[in-house]
């Protein structure tokens, strides 16, 4: 099955309003813990600059990045006008927050202009999109040279090994229930060594990137050369 008709029977593209509403009062809380994970992992990277968040959702991850890196530049992209609204109201109640701006776009028509962008990070985006490939391309096309996108996305198959250090970090009950929500909103591993790496070897990152397993999430890590 290709991945576009994969993605189209199990998910929409824009989230629509009573799943903007439910995904920012329970799934959304869930994941603040390890979005603030991610959200460190990405200033130990960049502080300054320009970042896009593709699929940016109900902003959290965009507004800590932004709270942690006040000279960086923050660009929330959503295709859902109601994750859009959720987000810009988010901004407006979160204190000292002046570096963050979300903006109703498609990911693979992003408004801004060759290699202006220093950074690029999505979560949990990935498998709603439609057109996979154009949108690698469009990252691709607005990174500057040398500068990365980490595309994070569900990956349930932790191995045994790595879920008690897991536990250690979220605690059973977030642990039980990620691993369920990842499960509903991403990709086997097998999934990414296949339909997913297919897909990256149609982008120009194809020469450029890596797959690596971390917690309950598959980091894609694209370079622009």
């Amino acid at each position: 099955m290709a991945l576009m008709k994969f993605i189209k029977d199990r998910f929409p593209e824009a989230i629509p309003l009573p799943g903007a509403i439910i995904y920012n009062a329970i799934p959304a809380k869930i994941l603040r813990e390890p979005e603030k994970r991610i959200a460190r992992e990405v200033i130990n990277r960049i502080e300054s600059g320009i970042l896009i968040d593709l699929g940016s959702g109900t902003g959290y991850l965009s507004i800590e990045i932004a709270k942690r890196a006040p000279n960086l530049k923050v660009y929330g992209i959503d295709l859902s006008k109601a994750m859009v609204r959720i987000a810009t109201k988010h901004v407006q109640t979160a204190k000292n927050v002046q570096n963050v701006q979300f903006k109703l776009c498609n990911a693979a028509e992003l408004p801004f202009e060759d290699d202006s962008i220093d950074f690029i990070v999505s979560t949990g985006s990935l498998h709603h999109w439609r057109k996979p490939v154009k949108v690698l391309n469009e990252s691709y096309r607005v990174l500057k040279s040398g500068k990365e996108a980490w595309i994070y996305d569900g990956c349930p198959d932790i191995p045994e090994e790595e879920a008690g250090k897991v536990v250690k970090k979220y605690g059973s009950l977030r642990y039980w229930i990620l691993r369920r929500l990842m499960a509903l909103h991403g990709f086997r591993r097998q999934e990414y060594e296949g339909k997913i790496r297919n897909v990256l070897e149609q982008t120009k990152f194809r020469d450029s990137y890596k797959m690596e397993p971390t917690d309950f999430w598959m980091r894609i890590v694209a370079k622009k050369c």
